[in-house]
């Protein structure tokens, strides 16, 4: 039952960080498509991991979790990097004053 709660709460806390640095914005930032990058390589892979397995039965929940954390963290990382690059901007000509 302990372990349970743990994995819930990790769930929950995973799931968490993601919206905690999310912001609704119209511009593309460099910042948030580093955090994106983050959470595509560190978080996502875990995360749906361990939706699979809780949702699913017991080995086909965890094999498809693992090949949709596969799917969704490489989307993440390269929508991540497309932002990067669309908001470097290493003089500040994109500034609005």
């Amino acid at each position: 039952m302990a372990l349970r709660r743990v994995i819930l709460a990790a769930a929950l806390l995973v799931a968490a960080v993601p919206w905690a640095f999310a912001a609704e914005q119209s511009d593309p930032s460099f910042l948030h498509g580093v955090g994106q990058v983050i959470d595509g390589l560190v978080l996502e892979f875990p995360k749906t991991v361990l939706d699979g397995t809780l949702e699913g039965p017991p080995v086909v929940g965890t094999v498809f979790g693992a090949l949709a954390g596969v799917v969704r963290a490489g989307q993440k990382t390269v929508g991540g990097i497309l932002e990067m690059s669309a908001g470097f901007d290493p003089w500040g000509t994109k500034r609005k004053n």
